[in-house]
């Protein structure tokens, strides 16, 4: 009977806050999905960070110029910024735990065969096909939406979002150790078996959700989409090889401007469009996507501009500690440790105050965080320190950043949603990393290493840019 009424109210617009169980508050029912939904985002987020210190193993083992082993890394973020919206619309009609079951198949099998690459072409690929599981995390997220009591949904986005932290600390933590013990393939195989796990946990606990919008998928638009994102994200991503005012990054970027221009044009003449623009264009939405953003580019210069930091031998140059590669996994530890541990507790602190003021003090610990940086790197602990913070601030920003994201759109269109607030992240993210990287090439000493004064205007940077994040989140409308 009720699923007879959802479907109608589905179809008319209307439809429940939340399904009656659970507002009856069936506790086992929804702490066994949350413990599922924990960890598949484990296990994206861990396969996210891992490859990361293991790049220059990789590099040695398979012959690949960094050019090349850059596209491990370029490769799995434009696929994950292209099918994440196709994802989540799929989701939001064919329900969120299935499609979370697909975006988890596909990651496994881009694991598996990324254990196995016998070459660098082959792991690109295989490493790119991981990228679909980006959907991951904005679907859970979804599903938290759509299936918890209202009064538990902020604790369950912040159970996700330490998650995240969670699988980002073992990525950065493990692999030296995988790869000092192993080879950096036993990384690939440590993420398949977390996968295969959470796949079963996603089956076995996870109800079908019963909210779906049946309107027929835009395929257009979901083209356009892809091909914009895709076009852009490539020259942000390879600009500083190819040179900024180069004729491929100029014309892929101009290109997928282009073509994203004439995606919104499609997408606000659809009758049934991918994604409704009109919506993503009401306040709380738009000034949460762009604190998204903003956060993107604090985090992602960060995991740029630390490690080179604290890489560098010292002596010469006078900064740096000469860190290996599992040492500097144990210096980006902290950030994760501090997203682990703040992710419950923003949730908390948003059901008793609200999403935007804790958004807006989570940027303010990144703010904080990155002028620390920015002011004392002098010695480990004030690295440690200072990415520390930053974690924490990014616990307090990621869940209620897509809250109210969340609760800006209808019901049936909250996977697609939540999943262009994942792209949005990782956009930033690209301009982030991107920056840094030019930050360090354009302040050089005379041996060729980035002088100190690089590492400092970066952070001062991405201070500014968090503080920016501030004012966006105050901006949301009250009672966000």
């Amino acid at each position: 009977m009720y699923s007879r009424q959802v479907s109608s109210e589905v179809r008319t617009g209307r439809l429940p806050r939340r399904p009656p169980a659970r507002e009856l508050g069936d506790r086992r029912r929804y702490l066994g999905a949350l413990v599922a939904l924990v960890l598949g985002t484990t296990a994206f987020a861990f396969q996210q960070t891992a490859v990361v210190p293991a790049l220059p193993t990789i590099e040695g083992d398979l012959g690949a110029p960094t050019r090349l082993s850059a596209w491990l890394l370029t490769g799995y973020l434009v696929v994950a910024a292209v099918t994440a919206p196709l994802l989540g619309k799929l989701g939001d009609r064919h329900g969120k735990h299935r499609l979370i079951l697909i975006a988890l198949a596909s990651f496994l099998v881009g694991s598996v065969g990324a254990a196995l690459a016998p070459s660098i072409g082959w792991l690109i690929v295989f490493r790119s096909l991981q990228g679909l599981g980006g959907a991951v995390f904005p679907l859970s997220q979804s599903v938290v939406r759509d299936e918890f009591p209202e009064a538990r949904v902020g604790t369950g986005m912040g159970w996700l979002t330490s998650a995240f932290g969670l699988g980002g600390a073992l990525g950065l933590g493990l692999t030296g150790f995988l790869v000092e013990a192993f080879s950096w393939r036993s990384v690939f195989v440590s993420g398949a078996v977390l996968v295969v796990l959470a796949a079963v946990l996603v089956r076995l606990l996870v109800p079908p959700s019963p909210v779906r919008n049946q309107a027929r998928l835009d395929m257009p638009g979901a083209a356009l989409l892809g091909v914009g994102l895709a076009l852009v994200l490539i020259p942000i991503t390879e600009g500083e090889r190819w040179g900024w005012t180069s004729p491929p990054t100029l014309g892929l970027g101009v290109a997928g401007a282009l073509a994203l221009v004439a995606w919104v044009r499609h997408e606000l003449r659809a009758h049934e469009p991918l994604v409704d623009l009109r919506a993503l264009g009401a306040r709380p939405v738009l000034f949460a996507n762009m604190t998204t953003f903003l956060l993107g580019y604090v985090l992602f210069g960060m995991l740029f501009l630390v490690p080179h930091l604290v890489e560098s031998p010292g002596g010469s140059t006078g900064y740096g500690f000469g860190a290996s590669a599992l040492e500097t996994g144990l210096f980006l530890l902290p950030n994760a440790v501090g997203q682990l541990l703040a992710g419950p507790v923003s949730g908390w602190v948003a059901e008793r105050s609200s999403q935007k003021a804790t958004l807006a003090g989570g940027l303010l610990l990144l703010a904080a965080g990155a002028g620390a940086l920015a002011l004392f790197h002098a010695e480990p602990l004030e690295v440690v320190i200072g990415t520390f913070l930053m974690g924490v601030g990014l616990g307090f920003a990621i869940g209620p950043g897509t809250t109210l994201v969340a609760e800006g759109v209808r019901r049936a269109e909250t996977g697609v949603a939540t999943a262009l607030n994942s792209v949005t992240r990782r956009m930033g993210g690209a301009v982030g990393g991107q920056v840094a990287a030019a930050l360090l090439a354009a302040f050089a000493l005379g041996a060729g290493a980035p002088a100190e004064s690089a590492f400092t205007l970066g952070f001062l940077v991405s201070a500014a840019v968090a503080l920016a994040g501030v004012g966006c989140a105050l901006a949301v409308p009250r009672g966000g």
